[in-house]
């Protein structure tokens, strides 16, 4: 667990890179794309780019948290399962497994469930 914070921000920074990196390729290539292809990584780059604030904040602001922790490791499996899915169909990347897009989206909404545990968990104590 020493390593969890530096790891979690550094994949949260990589994260960001490929959001900035998909966007502009998005932005040279979306002409070639059909429109269910572009919708495809529209979505995928919106919800990376979204969580990755999130992640932010929360690594950020509640680090002690053994619950926030757990939140954590759920985007972070969503993330990859959701959006490598996506980017895997529509560039032809390897690992390309249709039934885990949906997968990765329900552990991603279980994550953001957590976080409304853990904010009345706190008020408990």
């Amino acid at each position: 667990m020493k390593y969890f914070w530096p790891v979690s921000n550094s994949l949260t920074a990589l994260y960001e890179a490929a959001v900035v990196g998909l966007a502009a390729a998005l932005m040279h290539k979306w002409a070639a794309l059909d429109s269910d292809d572009f919708g495809r990584l529209l979505s995928a780059i919106s919800i990376l780019g979204f969580h990755t604030l999130a992640l932010l904040v929360t690594g950020r602001q509640l680090a002690s948290d053994k619950l926030i922790k757990c939140v954590v490791l759920f985007w972070h499996s969503g993330l990859w399962l959701f959006c490598w899915t996506l980017f895997a169909g529509v560039l032809t990347l390897p690992f390309y497994y249709t039934a885990l897009a949906p997968l990765g989206g329900q552990i991603l909404i279980i994550g953001w469930l957590m976080l409304v545990v853990s904010a009345w968990q706190k008020d408990i104590k």
